[in-house]
């Protein structure tokens, strides 16, 4: 289904049942079928939403700039459409930055948050490093195919399982270069690990161990930094720890959401 929010259409799949309304959110150059593995067990105790970014997926793909402040407020104006007034935000990557902004913008609205494989900053040499990726990508396309990326795996993984990693590379390929570059400047720049004091919901962070593309130290931060966190460092999991570990990280996010709900 789309919805028309913030003068853009947004693309979102919304199912299943329960007391309170569970958001799951992507990161960059994903979209919301990056759920489907985990989609039937939360369905089973949850109403569950996914959606596409702007730029993503089926969603509209409007000239940047993109920023996650934009990113939360698209979230936000979804939800007044589906009159929902709060929900719990699971994010993965990019879509626990979009997650982290949303809380501190709309902290009335944010019953908890799930952050798997982000973070609260970008340092000064990875910004340059996200800023000569998007120029490449808007410039160039995204160039002849190649192997899939396993730096976004955990050691082994790529190689046990090609066609997951095909699969999510062959996905990557299909964003607009433009939208994935505007996405892609709007998630290479950020830091507001000194607002993180303000978010007052439980929090359960997520890290591989072994995630080559958001190092660990990011979600030590955020823990030392949200009151009302728990920090879970899975070894043996790279930055795509939903899809590596698909039984732990359901097993954990249903704990954790019936532990707040009670």
């Amino acid at each position: 289904m789309h919805a028309e929010v913030n003068d853009t259409a947004l693309h979102y799949d919304l199912r299943g049942d329960g007391p309170h309304l569970v958001v799951l959110t992507h990161g960059l150059g994903s979209d919301l079928e990056y759920w489907t593995p985990h989609l039937e067990q939360l369905a089973a105790h949850h109403r569950v939403l996914r959606w596409d970014l702007r730029g993503a997926g089926a969603s509209a793909k409007p000239p940047g700039p993109y920023d996650p402040a934009l990113f939360a407020r698209d979230l936000a104006a979804l939800l007044d459409q589906l009159g929902e007034p709060a929900a719990h935000l699971v994010g993965h990557s990019g879509g626990g930055v979009v997650s982290q902004r949303f809380a501190l913008d709309f902290p009335a609205r944010t019953r908890s948050l799930v952050l798997v494989s982000t973070s609260s900053v970008v340092g000064e040499r990875a910004a340059r490093a996200w800023s000569r990726l998007a120029d490449a990508i808007e410039r160039d396309g995204f160039g002849p195919e190649r192997e899939a990326d396993v730096r976004a795996f955990g050691p082994g993984f790529a190689a046990a399982h090609p066609d997951v990693a095909r699969e999510l590379a062959r996905r990557t390929r299909l964003v607009d270069p433009r939208a994935y570059a505007a996405t892609a400047r709007a998630f290479g720049h950020y830091d507001w690990t000194a607002e993180l004091g303000r978010v007052c919901v439980p929090a359960l962070i997520l890290q591989g161990l072994d995630d080559a593309l958001t190092r660990p130290g990011g979600s030590v931060i955020l823990s030392r930094g949200i009151p009302r966190s728990r920090l879970v460092m899975v070894p043996g999991a790279g930055h795509n720890l939903p899809i590596e570990m698909p039984t732990l990280f359901i097993a954990a996010v249903l704990a954790f959401l019936a532990g707040v709900d009670l």
